[in-house]
């Protein structure tokens, strides 16, 4: 999968591979790093801007608690002044005597003006007495007693006697909570009840200090300023733990300022009885205002490097990139065979030189193919070299006709002639030369044929039909050609005659027909001459079969009995259930796959018995299937012992070896794997991987199944006791002999032995 992903890639087109890399490696990392830096701007403004409202908040906190804690301490020392002085004043104005009450009055306002000095921020300090009355210092509070002491931190006075508690009033109107007093005002009211000790009259429940603060005016000019535009801190108010709201520049309070659109940044501001709240509301684009005018700049400035980028693209597309692709598509034109090519030069000098190039050589490779066609048709190519070049695949047969058009004008036969040397030759190819120098002496090959050398082996020959009966003559020609070449070079050849042809189409199909069959020589023997029109049926069916046989084939040729002895055992299952002419060609197809199998090894078939039979003619001669069984197991036992005496097995391949070794020695009950790795000279622990790996099963499974494939044998073939057949094949005990007998076969030795 992954190769196939690879190459893939590699067939992209150049352009489309270049615009995947500007996405990929340009584009996405400048919208990743601009995004990234975006969010993180947006975070730094955000908080920044909060931070801004905190401090003014703190600003506006830090007034307020000045006020709080100078007008605590002014309101203690007016009640607490020259022996509680003020406080006896106001105590003795309550009484029905006018006079006194008027006296008392004067001396209030003079105690109070003294101890209160001229602060323009006090508004009044109200004295509310028991039995209802008031009465005020400075200014008239328009607020009845019944609704001052209504008020909450009224109340909480009541329950701390000598306690400041604080309180507030935010004036709505002009003049709402005395005379001259000014809208929007921020009143911070202290109240204190005097214990017996401080009043000593009891007649005072409370006594009140009203005062306005500059805080409100801080308030009302950040509101101000931010509606105008001209900051961003948002509204300001102030609500007190309970949530009702102490001061707000707003008409309708809080209304307006809920919800999504609005953050509210929020500061507790803690006081000796209570807490308020610092709330200021803005609208959360307000927030990201300065973020929004600095990411402009940035977006303005990542558009300019993408659009510098665009322009950089457009130029190395036009410069570089497209001039690539049409000498790209030039050079596949060229490829398919069309020299009229010409590439108009553009893009940078080196690619304009690129191009001048390359339609400099199409020119020149114009010039040469036509002079190279030019002289090849000059030359007179003989048919030989015409059959060569077929062959060879380097002229098609189209071509061929119509550059000699009797080159296919009649119909043909091609024949497949395969040659084999007694002992051993030089030059091979000289041989081949010189053997179809010799063919040429023959008047009908001479006159019909023409030969090719496709291997010192194998000769290819094409033989013009020019008669009704040609197959016939075809053999005779062959035969008088296998005798000049066994007694002159001291070969033989045997020949596949293919099927009858005419024409260019099945040319190719009928060369590959002859190389495939000409194999059927190690069935039909010395000098055999194959007509593939015969039986044709029956040779595709041999064929077919005999890849069936290739691992016996392989047993054989590397003499290792325990596969061989199980592959024999598949074939006699499989003669079993047939009929004696099918059972025939079963034993046809194992021959041929051994002469297939020995002859791709390079050995030589024949050499096996000393000649080359027609084990075809031997095997129909044969009448029964249990006279078959017996020719194929001596056939099979005689290949087996030549190839463990003359292919030197045990020298080319250590694990072919140990199974010789192995094969020679299974009678040995103390056979053990540390013997046999010592006898092919490998460490104990390599061979046994090494033996697993390339004979597909454990050193021990090979071993028992070697010993099972020779007791079958013995039980099968001799009348020895099975205790016998035990010791004979490396078993000490007869009883292990039986269970792993049983283990592998289904059945105990004695029942095996009935069956057979």
């Amino acid at each position: 999968m992954n190769i196939y992903q690879g190459q893939k890639k590699k067939n992209l087109p150049l352009k489309t591979v270049y615009y995947l890399s500007f996405v990929f490696f340009i584009f996405i990392p400048i919208l990743i790093v601009l995004i990234i830096s975006l969010f993180i701007l947006n975070k730094q403004f955000k908080s920044q801007a909060i931070e801004n409202i905190r401090q003014a908040q703190e600003t506006v906190i830090a007034e307020l608690q000045s006020d709080i804690d100078v007008m605590s301490m002014r309101l203690s020392h007016l009640i607490n002044t020259n022996n509680n002085e003020i406080l006896d004043y106001a105590a003795e104005i309550d009484t029905l005597d006018w006079n006194r009450r008027y006296e008392y009055e004067q001396k209030l306002q003079q105690a109070g003006n003294l101890a209160l000095e001229p602060v323009k921020d006090i508004i009044s300090v109200g004295f509310y007495m028991k039995d209802g009355k008031q009465t005020c210092i400075k200014n008239e509070i328009n607020r009845t007693g019944d609704e001052i002491r209504q008020m909450e931190w009224y109340q909480r006075a009541l329950h701390k006697n000598n306690t400041v508690c604080l309180g507030s009033y935010d004036t709505e109107a002009l003049n709402d909570l005395y005379v001259g007093g000014k809208k929007d005002l921020l009143i911070l009211v202290f109240a204190l009840a005097p214990d017996v000790t401080t009043d000593r009259s009891q007649k005072i429940e409370m006594v009140v200090f009203y005062q306005s603060t500059d805080a409100a005016e801080r308030i009302r000019e950040y509101n101000h300023n931010y509606l105008a535009g001209k900051n961003k801190l948002g509204i300001t108010q102030i609500r007190d733990n309970g949530g009702n709201l102490v001061f707000s520049t707003m008409e309708d309070g809080e209304s307006g300022l809920s919800g999504s659109e609005y953050t509210c940044v929020k500061t507790p501001l803690e006081l000796s009885d209570t807490v308020w709240y610092m709330e200021s509301y803005i609208k959360t684009r307000d927030l990201t205002i300065e973020f929004w005018n600095s990411a402009v700049l940035v977006l303005m400035a990542a558009v300019a490097v993408l659009l510098f980028a665009g322009y950089y693209s457009r130029y190395f597309l036009r410069s570089i990139v497209t001039p690539v692709e049409e000498i790209s598509r030039g050079l596949r034109q060229v490829e398919e065979g069309n020299l009229d090519v010409h590439i108009m030069a553009g893009g940078q000098s080196e690619v304009r030189n690129m191009v001048h190039q390359f339609n400099a050589m199409v020119r020149r490779l114009k010039v040469l193919i036509g002079e190279y066609e030019e002289r090849m048709r000059s030359i007179e190519l003989k048919p030989g070299d015409y059959l060569a070049a077929l062959i060879k695949k380097e002229m098609s047969p189209v071509e061929v006709k119509r550059r000699s058009k009797e080159f296919f004008m009649e119909q043909y036969v091609l024949l497949g002639i395969s040659i084999a040397y007694e002992g051993q030759v030089e030059n091979e190819m000289d041989a081949a030369v010189n053997l179809i120098n010799s063919f040429e002496r023959n008047p009908r090959y001479a006159s019909r044929c023409i030969g090719y050398i496709e291997n010192p082996g194998f000769i290819i020959a094409l033989y013009r039909v020019m008669e009704q009966e040609y197959s016939g003559r075809i053999e005779r020609m062959l035969h008088e050609m296998q005798k000049v070449v066994g007694k002159e070079f001291g070969a033989r050849i045997c020949a596949c005659i293919g099927k009858v042809s005419f024409g260019t189409e099945d040319f190719f199909k009928g060369v590959e027909d002859i190389r495939e069959k000409s194999c059927l020589r190690y069935l039909y023997g010395e000098n055999a001459i194959i007509d593939l029109n015969r039986e044709e049926e029956k040779n595709e069916r041999i064929l077919n079969l005999a890849k069936k046989y290739e691992k016996m084939a392989y047993a054989l040729y590397i003499a290792d009995e325990k596969n061989m002895a199980e592959e024999k055992e598949k074939l006699f299952a499989e003669l079993a259930n047939l009929e004696i002419k099918e059972s025939r060609q079963e034993i046809y197809s194992v021959i041929l796959a051994i002469g297939i199998r020995f002859s791709s090894e390079n050995s030589n078939f024949s050499d096996i018995f000393g000649q080359q039979y027609d084990y075809a003619d031997k095997i129909d001669r044969i009448g029964d299937g249990r006279s078959l069984k017996l020719w194929i197991t001596n056939f099979l036992a005689w290949i087996m012992d030549y190839s463990a005496s003359k292919l030197h097995v045990a020298e080319t391949d250590i694990i072919i070896k140990a199974k010789r070794y192995m094969s020679d020695h299974y009678e040995d009950p103390g056979l053990s794997l540390s013997e046999v790795a010592e006898h092919v000279e490998l460490n104990e622990k390599y061979f046994t991987n090494r033996f697993t790996k390339e004979a597909g099963e454990t050193f021990s499974a090979y071993l028992t199944a070697l010993r099972m494939q020779k007791a079958k044998e013995l039980l099968k073939t001799t009348t020895f006791k099975v205790y016998e057949i035990s010791e004979m094949t490396g078993y000490h005990s007869v009883e292990h002999f039986n269970r792993v007998f049983k283990k592998l076969n289904g059945v105990t030795p004695a029942k095996y032995r009935k069956t057979m």
